[in-house]
């Protein structure tokens, strides 16, 4: 009998484990080995594939057309040809780091075969995207830093059962869960498919935890809504309009509030490593070049600490309000559509701001809610659609950035990003604006938009007279 290797939907569920000093000593060493070993497949993938890329057949193979079918098939079969003669496959390293672990008396110990398979197919998939330059490099793990711990099923080595981790069966450790939470009493109904052990750094002090790769499907607050939705998403604001409500608001604002805290602690930072560090810096307080060995005061490390507090602060926070914002959106929309942007681009006009605000994650997480429910979410190129510079009326015109409001001589005025959200609803499949039905629906949905430019207006109000008046 063949086993069947189709994929089920899964879902994850993280619970906090209670620990002691004496456990987390265990976790930690167990943890140190898998970073041993981690580097040593990640070496040897490397080792292989620069094996690899100095033969004659590979500096061949990349000069192959990529658009050309014969081309394409010749590439493919080249590039297997190599991978099998050099070994470079998942499963040879694989093999490679199982023979690693019984060659180590100590990994062999403490580490099941099942772990070190997953870290070894962790390493490849490292090399292989060095390899295929989706990065520039592979990174070791340093000594210290903890490597998580997953399994390939819930029966040896790493495993959950009614309240408890076990590890290696002679470590038990107890799940802090709430039984008033619904979710988590819904996850824990499902068949768990493996467990993660993953740790995190929360004021200064380690805290570990279990994920559980659940089968099926989380737990739903909300039915999904019916309207289509047209979002814009911009490097601090997100437009929402629907066909009863739109919305336009700053993107992530809690985390803008927090990341102020963070730049003074960022500034600190670079003052006491100055005054530690005076050698390291010329007279115009330019930082010298070349390999520097730093001194750190205690108080330095101790601002350190306030700084990676606030970095995970900022990473929660943002992470809820993501799923804060998609549940809204869900709630009003089973068909979303969106303009394709290049967050490259965004980085470098916006690099603070999308590094604190991670529209990419958002739209992310969006999609696959929306098509777990199984809705629709479509991106669209904005060279052919060019939302902010069309009105329905046909006329096209360019506009600076610095300009907020859509102003045309047929008499349209609306605010641009709810515009553009507007417009995205009517793009079609050819990723083409239908212009005559955004004409035919905008007497209606004018009314949504303004409504939600005067909801503004009376917000922006209200927060003044609180921080005037206090009231």
């Amino acid at each position: 009998m063949v086993a069947s290797t189709e994929r089920t939907p899964s879902f994850i569920a993280t619970i906090r484990l209670r620990t002691n000093a004496q456990e987390e000593k265990v976790i930690l060493m167990l943890s140190d080995c898998g970073r041993q070993l981690y580097n040593a497949c990640l070496g040897e993938g490397l080792k292989r594939i620069k094996a690899i890329q100095n033969t004659k057949l590979y500096k061949e193979t990349v000069r192959l057309s990529k658009t050309s079918e014969i081309d394409i098939e010749k590439r493919r079969a080249n590039f297997k040809h190599l991978n099998a003669t050099f070994s470079f496959t998942d499963y040879s390293i694989q093999s490679f780091g199982t023979k690693t672990k019984n060659s180590s008396k100590f990994i062999a110990e403490h580490l099941g075969t099942h772990v070190c398979q997953k870290l070894s197919t962790r390493a490849f998939k490292a090399v292989q995207k060095f390899a295929f330059k989706k990065a520039k490099k592979v990174r070791f793990k340093r000594k210290g830093e903890f490597v998580s711990l997953e399994g390939k099923n819930n029966k040896t080595f790493l495993t959950y059962s009614n309240g408890y981790v076990f590890i290696r069966k002679t470590l038990s450790l107890k799940c802090l869960i709430d039984p008033n939470d619904q979710w988590m009493q819904h996850a824990l109904n499902h068949r768990i498919k493996y467990c993660r052990l993953i740790k995190k750094e929360v004021k200064g002090k380690n805290r570990f935890y279990v994920q559980l790769i659940l089968e099926g499907s989380p737990h739903r607050k909300y039915e999904l809504g019916k309207e289509e939705v047209g979002l814009d998403i911009g490097p601090s604001t997100i437009a929402i309009v629907g066909e009863s409500k739109a919305e336009l608001k700053e993107f992530c604002e809690e985390v803008v509030v927090i990341d102020k805290e963070n730049k003074r602690i960022n500034r600190k930072m670079d003052r006491q490593r100055r005054a530690n560090n005076p050698n390291h810096y010329q007279s115009n307080g330019v930082m010298k070049k070349g390999k520097k060995k730093w001194t750190t005061s205690k108080r330095y490390i101790k601002t350190r600490a306030e700084h990676r507090e606030l970095e995970r602060k900022i990473k929660e926070v943002r992470k809820q309000l993501h799923g804060r914002d998609t549940n809204q959106i869900l709630q009003l929309a089973s068909s979303i559509q969106t303009e394709k942007l290049s967050y490259k681009a965004f980085q470098k006009m916006f690099g603070k701001s999308i590094g604190r605000k991670a529209p990419s994650m958002f739209l992310k997480m969006l999609k696959r809610k929306v098509e777990a429910q199984g809705g629709s979410f479509r991106e669209f190129p904005t060279y052919s659609t060019r939302l902010s510079q069309t009105c329905h009326c046909g006329a096209i015109k360019k506009k600076r950035l610095k300009e907020r409001w859509h102003i045309c001589e047929c008499g349209v005025v609306a605010q641009r990003d709810l515009y553009s959200a507007f417009l995205a609803r009517y793009v079609t499949k050819s990723n083409q604006v239908v212009l005559q039905q955004a004409e035919k629906e905008w007497f209606q949905l004018s009314n949504v938009l303004n409504d939600c430019i005067s909801n503004l207006k009376n917000m922006k109000v209200e927060r003044k007279l609180i921080s005037t008046f206090g009231v």
